[in-house]
């Protein structure tokens, strides 16, 4: 049984560090950009991942002893999607997201904070 678990664990250990490689940290949160005013931009992005793994025997069905080996079969799937979501802009003073979004509603929340800004700013 301990032989039949490794197998799998194994298939799925395989399947994980190969997903570790391609969302690392750098992906999800880009390096920073500088520019040459001191501006500094650091792009972000939603990685969503899907993982699927299984295995198992196959043969003719009998009686099987510990010490008998079946043949194996394993397989692995994965499915991965990264879409940038924004920038964070940092100016030395303050610190500002901005959204990449395709989506009316989200393009109004974002205009409607920076206008409500700009309304407090000349109240004051």
């Amino acid at each position: 049984m301990a032989e039949k678990n490794q197998k799998i664990n194994n298939l799925i250990d395989v399947s994980i560090e190969s997903l570790n490689g391609l969302a690392n940290v750098d992906t999800i949160i880009g390096k920073p950009i500088i520019t040459a005013s001191g501006l500094q931009i650091i792009p972000f992005s939603k990685v969503t991942m899907g993982n699927l793994s299984g295995g198992g025997e196959y043969g003719d069905v009998k009686v099987v002893k510990e010490t008998d080996s079946m043949p194996f079969a394993g397989g692995c799937g994965a499915v991965i999607s990264m879409k940038p979501m924004g920038f964070l802009v940092d100016d030395g003073s303050s610190c500002r997201v901005i959204r990449i979004s395709d989506e009316p509603v989200d393009n109004l929340i974002e205009r409607a904070t920076d206008i409500l800004r700009d309304v407090m700013a000349k109240k004051e």
